[in-house]
C-alpha cells in the first residue's frame, strides 16, 4: 500500500496517544548507568512489541570477563549487560540489510527536576522524563513506525536488524562496541537514532579523557617550607593547560555544525574542545597537601588523530617536569566519526527527514562523541545519526529532559518514509 504525506500525517496523528504510552513505559524503567541494573527488564518489555512486527529477537549478554574490565574504568556497575538484536529478513528479492541502532541506558537523574524523572509527564506540547530525548523517544517512535507499516500493509525496502544496546552513557565500551567486535553488525548501512533532530549528523568528535597527578610533600601547615604544596603547584599546570586550550580551540573542522548552534554561538563548523572538569586534593586544613589531581577531556575533530592529540597534550606539560613531579595519564574513548556527505545513504536519510519534519534538514557534525563511531570504524558502514530531541532545548543529561510531541510524531513519519518501499 502507498500512502501520500497527508494520509500518513492522519495515521500518525491518530496514533499519537499510543506512541506517547510506548515512551512512558520505556521511561518508567530506570536504566540509568551506573549501575545499569534494569537492562534485562527493558529488553523483556521490548521483545513482544518487536515480535508482533515480525522480528526474531535475541538477547545478547556481554560476558562477565568483559564487564570486569569495564569495572576497572567505571565504578559502580552492577547487573547483567543485556542487549537486544531483532532481525527481520523477508524471503525473496534482494533487499539490502539496514542496521538500526540506539542505546537503552540513560544518565542518572540528578537533582532539580520539576517532575519525577521516571514518570513521564505531559505539559502542553512537551513530554518530560529521563531519556525521552536521549534516546528512548526514538525507540518508541520505531515501535510505532513498525506497527503502522504492518497495519497499513506498507512494504519495507530493507531487511532490518535492530540493535538496542547498553552502556553508551559511560563512554568507554558499550554494548554496541561489543556487537561490532563480534561481527553482529552486518548491514549495508546504519541508522543511528541517537543524537538531535537539527540535522543529519555525519561527523562527531573523538573523545580522550586525561588525568594529571601533581605530587608534593606533606607537612604541618605552620611550617610550609618543609613541604611542597601540590595544590599551589597545580596552578602552574593549569596555566599550561589554559595555553593549550587556547591553541586547540582556535582550530575548526571542515564539517558544518547545526544551524541552531550557529545561531546561538556564531560558530559555523564543529571544533575541538579542551576541558578541565575536575580537581581534587588536600587532607585537612592544617596539612600541606601532598598531591592534587586534575581531570578533564579533549574532544578532537575528524581531521585530528588520537596519537597526535596525546602527543600535543604531553608536549604541553613537558617544560614543567624540571620543577614538578607529574604523573600524566591519557584514556582514549570513542574515536571520531565521519561519513562522506555524498553517500547515497546520507541523501536518503536527509530526504526522508526533511519531508517528515517539513523543513530542510542540513548535513551537520556534532562536537560530542558517540559509540557508533567505534562500531563503524570496525565495520566500515556508512552511518547517519538523527534523533528525536533538540540539542538546545531538550536538556539531555540534565534536569527536566524533554521533547516536543510534534518531534516525536514527526520522527515516526520519518522512519516510515525512510523504510517504505517506494
Amino acid at each position: 500500500m502507498e500512502l501520500d504525506k497527508s494520509e500518513l500525517d492522519e495515521i500518525v496523528k491518530a496514533a499519537e496517544d499510543e506512541v506517547i504510552e510506548y515512551l512512558s513505559e520505556l521511561v518508567r524503567i530506570p536504566t540509568f548507568v551506573p549501575p545499569g541494573e534494569h537492562y534485562e527488564e527493558i529488553v523483556d518489555l521490548l521483545i513482544p512489541y518487536l515480535r508482533e512486527s515480525g522480528f526474531r529477537c535475541e538477547r545478547i549478554v556481554v560476558p562477565e570477563e568483559v564487564v570486569e574490565r569495564m569495572k576497572e574504568d567505571v565504578a559502580g556497575l552492577n547487573g547483567k549487560r543485556v542487549n537486544l538484536i531483532a532481525t527481520r529478513e523477508r524471503e525473496g528479492g534482494n533487499k539490502p540489510l539496514l542496521d538500526i541502532y540506539t542505546h537503552l541506558d540513560v544518565v542518572p537523574a540528578g537533582e532539580a527536576w520539576h517532575t519525577h524523572p521516571y514518570t513521564m509527564v505531559r505539559k502542553g506540547d512537551r513530554l518530560y522524563g529521563r531519556g525521552v530525548a536521549d534516546s528512548k523517544g526514538s525507540v518508541a517512535a520505531l515501535l510505532m513506525a513498525l506497527r503502522i507499516m504492518k497495519e497499513q500493509g506498507i512494504a519495507c525496502r530493507y531487511n532490518l536488524r535492530v540493535a538496542l544496546t547498553t552502556d553508551e552513557e559511560i563512554g568507554m565500551y558499550s554494548g554496541l562496541c561489543y556487537f561490532a567486535d563480534n561481527g553482529l553488525l552486518r548491514g549495508k548501512y546504519m541508522l543511528c537514532m541517537d543524537g538531535d533532530n537539527e540535522g543529519i549528523c555525519v561527523a562527531t568528535n573523538g573523545v580522550m579523557n586525561w588525568e594529571i597527578v601533581v605530587n608534593g610533600k606533606a607537612c604541618h601547615s605552620s611550617t610550609p617550607f618543609l613541604g611542597i604544596n601540590a595544590i599551589e603547584k597545580a596552578k602552574l599546570v593549569m596555566d599550561a593547560l589554559e595555553q593549550l586550550k587556547e591553541r586547540v580551540e582556535r582550530r575548526e573542522s571542515k564539517v558544518p555544525c547545526s544551524p541552531t548552534m550557529t545561531r546561538v554561538t556564531g560558530q559555523k563548523h564543529i571544533k575541538p574542545i579542551f576541558n578541565l572538569t575536575m580537581i581534587s586534593g588536600g587532607v585537612k586544613e592544617n596539612i600541606i597537601p601532598p598531591s592534587c589531581v586534575l581531570r578533564g577531556d579533549r574532544r578532537y575533530i575528524p581531521e585530528e588523530n588520537e596519537r597526535d592529540v596525546v602527543h600535543e597534550f604531553e608536549t604541553a606539560l613537558e617544560p614543567l617536569r624540571s620543577e614538578l613531579e607529574l604523573e600524566v595519564h591519557c584514556y582514549p574513548g570513542y574515536p571520531p566519526m565521519h561519513t562522506d556527505p555524498e553517500e547515497e545513504w546520507v541523501k536518503e536519510v536527509q530526504t526522508a527527514a526533511s519531508a517528515a519534519f517539513g523543513v530542510h534538514k542540513p548535513i551537520t557534525g556534532v562536537q560530542g562523541g558517540l559509540d557508533v563511531a567505534y562500531a563503524v570504524q570496525k565495520t566500515g558502514q556508512p552511518v547517519c545519526a538523527f534523533g528525536v530531541g533538540s540539542s538546545m532545548e531538550s536538556n539531555a543529561h540534565s534536569a527536566n529532559e524533554n521533547i516536543r510531541i510534534e518531534d516525536l510524531t514527526n520522527y515516526v513519519k520519518f522512519l516510515v518514509m525512510l523504510l517504505r518501499d517506494m
